[in-house]
């Protein structure tokens, strides 16, 4: 379908397709002889014809005098797809569209001003700014506020004092609001006039002038925001919150104990209950400014608010900091009520008991060892070990059998850190656990004993006849400080797991050890190719250079994982030959290869490590 006329007729089809695949036709076509189609099928019913005419006339690279007329479809009044589908086109092309735009923008239609000052912003070229600028003061509000909209968007910090002086110049409340968010969203700090913090008098206002001045201020805004504390309508009290935080994050020392102290004064007022009343785990930026407010105040009413926010995984860090904040103040409140909470509220308590080392509260941690929840017993496991609650050795002894995995590592992990104090009750338990017919027993011997440096009974584990017990015990090799490390993980580099070989040859490259790089390298031809990885990746932590000749010899014929950790080690080693590899891997039919090489090239050219 060639011919212009077929091509027009076919977009007069009562079929969808028909007409869409009309439109590709029609790209063959040079811009002046399908112009007038392309214009008529951005007014098509159909958006995915109206999609294709835009593509089409985008691809076209149309000249000045078609983008021209492109533009005045947007005075469209009776088809909005045509209009819509026109900006949308004029987006696409940018700034090729900024000349026409800027005089267009003074059209005497109030409608397409406003339109084209969408546009302009939707394209983000700072060429517009100076219309903007000009249009801040245009009769119609609508055109002058979405000005200051765009102005916001574009981002030139130079335009936050013109738009100040408008916001007191004009008083229409859509304008002021939109000059307020702009301000905001340019976030430069300005002199904040009594005129802006007078705004805040209008209710309709006021959020928005707390927003504004989260973006701008200084603590010259306290005072106003402190009192936004106490505000009766919820939003107004939230946008104070987290303005005062904002500005608290980037002020000096300082000013930062300026607000602190202001707000511990508050702690007396009756705004706690407001600001109770306002947490919602949803809006992260509120949670955030909460905990950090109920920090400052340190009113133990926060305090089941601050456990529920440790609960969650997105507030967790920030609710445990605040919690330490607090001290012996913040037990004091929650032990009384430790039996109420959920299994959240009691593993963030047994947390926070740890974290703070407060061994006085050792016969919570007790029974929480014995709770029905697996995340209270891992809680309490992990506390133990902190603490150093050495009369609870028989209860972490007994949760190495639990089915769950978090608790068994936790309280291998507190055994582990009780070492020091109590070495033969440990070493006594993990020499019984040797000889258990659980593989559990063993995978906790094999971690244990080595943290205690038994050297022959890790020998014996590492032959474990239970894979799972082997690989366990040589990871555990590669962590412990036995002068005699490398020679037991090289022998588990023959065993018949790969996961074990696996396990060993990363545990060697941890080491470090020079004299093992012989038996890695016998490796380098081992069957499982997750083996030949991490011993290539052994080698090079150890010594750099030694990959060379071996990558040299087998790139070619390299795969998969294989061939990703030798475009990575090139990257390291930095040479033209590592370079030629790289280059040459860019062709590689595997695309994943070719991603790699493509991202390794780009580090090798920066020189980024």
């Amino acid at each position: 379908m060639n011919d212009l006329q077929d091509i027009g007729n076919a977009l007069t089809s009562a079929d969808e397709e028909t007409r869409r695949s009309a439109l590709q036709a029609l790209r063959s076509c040079v811009v002046p002889e399908k112009q007038a189609l392309l214009f008529t099928a951005m007014g098509d019913e159909s958006w995915r014809v109206r999609k294709e005419a835009v593509e089409s006339y985008v691809c076209s690279t149309p000249d000045q005098g078609s983008v021209e007329l492109l533009l005045e479809l947007l005075r469209n009044q009776e088809n909005a797809g045509l209009r819509n589908s026109a900006a949308e086109a004029v987006i696409r092309l940018g700034s090729l569209c900024a000349a026409p735009l800027m005089i267009m923008v003074d059209d005497q239609d109030a409608e397409v001003r406003k339109f084209i000052i969408d546009i302009m912003g939707a394209i983000g070229d700072p060429v517009f700014v100076p219309s903007l600028l000009r249009l801040l003061h245009d009769p119609e509000v609508n055109v002058a506020s979405a000005a200051a909209e765009q102005l916001g968007v574009l981002g030139d910090t130079d335009a936050a004092e013109h738009l100040m002086q408008a916001l007191f110049l004009r008083d229409e409340v859509l304008f002021r609001f939109s000059a307020l968010g702009a301000l905001g969203l340019l976030a430069k700090p300005v002199p904040i006039p009594g005129e802006l913090i007078q705004l805040a008098d209008q209710e309709i206002l006021r959020k928005a002038v707390f927003d504004c001045l989260g973006a701008i201020s200084d603590d010259s805004s306290l005072d106003l925001l402190l009192n936004g504390f106490s505000c009766r309508q919820k939003n107004c009290r939230a946008a104070a919150v987290i303005a005062l935080y904002n500005i608290y994050r980037r002020s000096s020392s300082t000013s930062q104990v300026k607000i602190q102290d202001a707000l511990r004064l508050r702690k007396e007022h009756d705004l706690i209950a407001g600001l109770l009343e306002l947490f919602d785990l949803r809006n992260r930026a509120l949670a955030e400014a909460l905990l950090w407010a109920s920090a400052m105040i340190r009113d133990t009413r926060f305090i089941p608010l601050i456990i529920e926010a440790y609960a969650d995984e997105r507030t967790a860090n920030t609710a445990l900091a605040t919690l330490k904040s607090f001290g012996h103040e913040a037990l004091d409140k929650i032990i009384p009520l430790y039996s109420t909470l959920d299994e959240n509220g009691k593993s963030g308590l047994c947390i926070l008991i740890g974290e703070c080392g407060y061994a006085g509260f050792s016969a919570i941690i007790h029974d929480a060892l014995h709770d029905p929840s697996a995340i209270v017993r891992t809680a309490a496991a992990t506390t133990v070990g902190k603490l150093g609650m050495t009369a609870s050795l028989p209860d972490l002894f007994l949760l190495v059998d639990d089915t769950d995995t978090g608790i068994f590592a936790a309280s291998v992990a507190s055994l582990q850190a009780l070492i020091p104090s109590t070495p033969d009750a440990i070493l006594s338990e993990a020499v019984h656990f040797c000889s258990s017919s659980k593989s559990q027993h063993r995978k906790a011997a094999a971690l244990l004993l080595a943290s205690l440096g038994e050297r022959d009974r890790l020998l014996l584990l590492i032959k474990d006849e239970d894979p799972e017990v082997r690989q366990v015990a040589v990871s555990a090799v590669g962590t412990s400080r036995i002068e005699t490390a490398g020679v037991m993980l090289v022998s588990a580099l023959s065993d018949e797991s790969p996961e074990v070989r696996m396990a060993a040859a990363e545990a060697l490259g941890n080491l470090r050890d020079p004299e093992t790089l012989t038996a890695l390298e016998r490796t380098v031809n081992d069957d499982d190719v997750w083996v030949q990885s991490s011993v290539l990746k052994a080698i090079a932590k150890i010594e750099l250079t030694r990959t060379v000749p071996i990558i040299n010899a087998i790139h070619t014929k390299a795969e998969g994982l294989l061939m990703i950790t030798i475009l990575k080690i090139c990257e390291e080693i930095h040479s033209p030959e590592s370079e030629g590899i790289i280059r040459y891997a860019l062709n590689n039919s595997d695309r994943d290869i070719a991603r790699q090489a493509a991202k390794s090239l780009e580090h090798f050219e920066s020189g980024c490590p």
